[in-house]
């Protein structure tokens, strides 16, 4: 058996690049028999975890497998980002403004749209498929020394493991659950970000926004700085007494960065930010270099908060961008970074008349930005909805958030997924809330298909996953997009 903590070992695979061969690589998986590897394992993202402990997530378990590969995650700088909404988008936004500082930069994020490759890219391209083969045979071997290994943690390891390979000057690292347990948190960043904090997994994470702010804030090391969006107030007592008690310092957006809206248009809106300082006066003025307008693809208020928390995170580890060969720092290279970011799924318009608008918002907190972003990027419309979510989350709050700005519903479900709500189960719901527009359509390509027939506006919404499938339907429709194959 090949020595899997021998970085040497990997080279001979053809760079794992897009023209490996398997041939090149004897013992590596095919794309697909990796897939079934990974799937094979404990898969907390098609059946629910039963309980958030030590026992189902086990960092030694993960810091085991790495320390068999040669711990990978310590060859590159990193940033970490935990939340319940916001922190996709927010790693995207970070990784784009890395690269146009010239760095080669990993991002590692889930649940993934349309193809697992997404979860794994540098510089904006998509692990290559040869690359998961040899990646999860590396994974596999290193496993037989840690039992129980999940497929979030082996997935993880992966990332790490590529990242390594690819010689990646900085990572942006995406917590998949929660934040003290999850298998990310065996890194050391250079910063912490925590986005917004809201209610979801509560059977997991706690009840209250104090215990689920508590596993958010479980990233937190010491002395390595915190930058958190603004909070419920419960949530940011516990984010500041972690950073308190581990010596850490915390930049808050809406206190030490704060943001204005500007202009928008159905592609982008700008907006301006600035730093508030304590040293600011008219007599003495202080102006950062990062202050200043700025235009994002990404709409609605709270993809500002987002960006907003990139600019104030990237203020806070300029020495250590620089350090790493960052060039041409300021806002010019920052402002590249953000216009160029895309991150689909998050408000996506798939059609602008009549509208056809794509998110992955899947609780209260994210249904009731949804219901804002589309109040104000189409004021006094009424919505066809497409809704399908998971057995753990607030199918009747979402709905009841929504449904004023409702003409009818659709009510559907991801195929092939043990947690997602049966459609026939969410128009019951509906009918429990007073809600009669309504139909259920279990196949998600016919409840599109239905759908747009007309000329109303139609909004697809529920989770990430459900998303993605309507997009590979859509882009089956139309031609209108080149998609990843959908596995």
């Amino acid at each position: 058996m090949i020595q899997v903590s021998d970085r040497s070992a990997f080279v001979g695979c053809a760079q794992w690049g897009a023209h490996t061969q398997r041939g090149d690589c004897a013992d590596a998986m095919l794309y697909t028999e990796a897939l079934e590897y990974l799937y094979s394992l404990a898969n907390y993202e098609r059946v629910s975890i039963d309980a958030y402990t030590h026992e189902t997530l086990d960092l030694d378990r993960m810091r085991a497998v790495l320390a068999r590969l040669g711990n990978p995650q310590e060859r590159y700088r990193t940033i970490h980002v935990a939340g319940t909404k916001g922190k996709g988008s927010t790693c995207a936004l970070m990784a784009s403004c890395l690269k146009q500082l010239g760095l080669k930069v990993g991002l590692y994020t889930s649940p993934h749209l349309s193809s697992f490759r997404e979860r794994i890219q540098v510089n904006g391209e998509l692990i290559a498929p040869e690359a998961v083969g040899a990646l999860a045979q590396k994974v596999k071997e290193a496993a037989e020394a840690a039992p129980g290994l999940t497929t979030f943690e082996a997935i993880t390891a992966m990332g790490f493991l590529y990242f390594s390979h690819q010689d990646v000057d900085w990572a942006v690292i995406e917590v998949g659950l929660g934040g003290r347990l999850d298998a990310t948190n065996v890194i050391t960043p250079q910063a912490a970000i925590i986005t917004s904090i809201s209610y979801d997994h509560q059977h997991i994470l706690g009840s209250t926004l104090s215990e689920i702010a508590g596993e958010k804030a479980g990233i937190i090391k010491p002395g390595v700085p915190v930058i958190s969006q603004s909070q419920p107030a419960a949530a940011m007592a516990v984010i500041e007494r972690a950073a308190q008690e581990r010596s850490a310092p915390l930049t808050v957006v809406g206190r030490h960065w704060r943001w204005t809206p500007g202009p928008f248009s159905l592609i982008k809106q700008s907006f301006e930010v600035k730093k508030v300082s304590l040293v600011r006066s008219k007599e003495k003025p202080f102006v950062n270099d990062l202050e200043g307008w700025y235009e994002i693809a990404l709409l609605g208020k709270h993809q500002i908060e987002n960006a907003t928390t990139v600019i104030a995170a990237i203020d806070v580890i300029r020495d250590a961008l620089l350090a790493t060969g960052a060039h041409d720092f300021g806002a010019r290279a920052v402002r590249d970074g953000l216009r160029l970011a895309a991150w689909p799924g998050r408000f996506q318009i798939l059609r602008a008349d009549p509208p056809l608008v794509a998110d992955g918002a899947h609780n209260l907190d994210s249904a009731n930005k949804l219901g804002a972003t589309l109040a104000e990027v189409f004021p006094g419309r009424r919505w066809v909805f497409i809704f399908g979510t998971l057995k753990d989350k607030d199918a009747e709050g979402m709905i009841r958030a929504l449904n004023p700005r409702a003409t009818r519903w659709i009510f559907s479900q991801q195929a092939n997924s043990p947690r997602a709500i049966p459609a026939e189960r969410l128009l019951a719901i509906a009918a429990q809330a007073d809600i009669a527009r309504a139909v259920a359509l279990p196949s998600l390509a016919d409840a599109l298909d239905v759908a747009i027939k007309g000329d109303e506006p139609v909004c697809i919404f529920g989770s990430v996953a459900f998303v993605g499938e309507a997009r590979v339907r859509w882009a089956q429709l139309t031609g209108a997009e080149t998609l990843p194959v959908f596995d």
